[in-house]
């Protein structure tokens, strides 16, 4: 199997390359505009037409700058290759909706690449909620200022902090609501989304409050409270790959603390893993659902 990564983007190298050099028979081919190859066995191109018109790989995942998700999405569709994207898959839910719909047209495979859900402390603390009590979940995903230079700084490229972490709240508001109907409560005008943007999504028996922000002191938290317990995880939406993590419970009714450790994992390793074996199985539309459905929930919290 080979796959063309179109951008030499930041994620790539600091996650994505490690985990797919990890894969076994998997041959990786980089096209970039702007960086020079620094990993001396990768074919390089320094042309996303060229590199998608020469290459034999099947898949193609896009790690560029928001704005271009829709035009290199379609290209790569329309020289039949299967497409993964970084999040936000695109900028809006019409884009997105033209790019399933070529998928789907094609018979291709889609994803847009959400991981944080896949690491094995998410899914110990999703299973150990009981839900039929009240559940209150707090996040708070707040960043440092980015460099002048970086493309999040920039309306024109699709930057600003909705547009980077609204993927994580629509995904919340999956998770803990389902098909469940919920009320929204939006914090901020539209004109502040592009630095910060928070809202509260609750029914009868959930309450999931979210705060998002850039150019603020770093936090990276999920709080939840359910059955007369805390829970709370640090480094929630991007686990550090170098050390251990852990999942801190306070127990109420005992008045007692305990934490879980969980083993260090690049949680790309489990994404990539899930979408090699849905493509090998012929699964193409298997996030085609889920993809428009994310794209739905951003627009009704934009």
């Amino acid at each position: 199997m080979k796959i063309l990564i179109l951008g030499n983007s930041s994620i790539f190298r600091r996650k994505i390359y490690y985990s797919l050099k990890s894969t076994n028979n998997l041959t990786i081919e980089i096209a970039s505009k702007s960086k020079r190859n620094t990993i001396s066995s990768i074919k390089y191109y320094n042309s996303y037409e060229v590199a998608l018109r020469n290459t034999d790989a099947k898949i193609v995942y896009i790690s560029l700058i928001n704005s271009d998700h829709l035009k290199w999405g379609l290209k790569a569709l329309n020289y039949n290759k299967h497409v993964i994207i970084d999040k936000p898959f695109t900028t809006n839910l019409n884009d997105t909706k033209i790019i399933l719909n070529l998928a789907n047209k094609k018979k291709l495979f889609i994803s847009e690449a959400i991981v944080f859900h896949k690491q094995s402390r998410f899914i110990n603390l999703l299973n150990k909620i009981n839900y039929k009590k009240k559940i209150i979940i707090n996040t708070y995903f707040h960043i440092p200022k980015f460099e002048k230079n970086n493309f999040r700084n920039y309306r024109r490229y699709g930057g600003g902090g909705f547009q980077d972490m609204s993927p994580y709240a629509a995904y919340l508001i999956y998770l803990f609501f389902n098909k469940k109907k919920y009320r929204l409560d939006i914090r901020n005008k539209k004109s502040s989304k592009f630095k910060e943007f928070s809202f509260i999504a609750k029914n009868n028996r959930i309450c999931l409050n979210c705060s998002f922000k850039f150019n603020s002191e770093y936090k990276n938290i999920i709080i939840i409270h359910n059955n007369s317990k805390q829970f709370h995880m640090d480094f929630a939406f991007s686990p550090p790959t170098d050390k251990a993590n852990y999942l801190n419970i306070f127990d109420e009714n005992k008045k007692k603390e305990y934490k879980l450790k969980f083993k260090k994992q690049n949680i790309f390793n489990n994404y990539f893993s899930e979408v090699f074996k849905l493509i090998k199985k012929n699964k193409y539309n298997f996030y085609y659902n889920e993809i428009k459905r994310n794209a739905e929930i951003r627009q009704k919290i934009s």
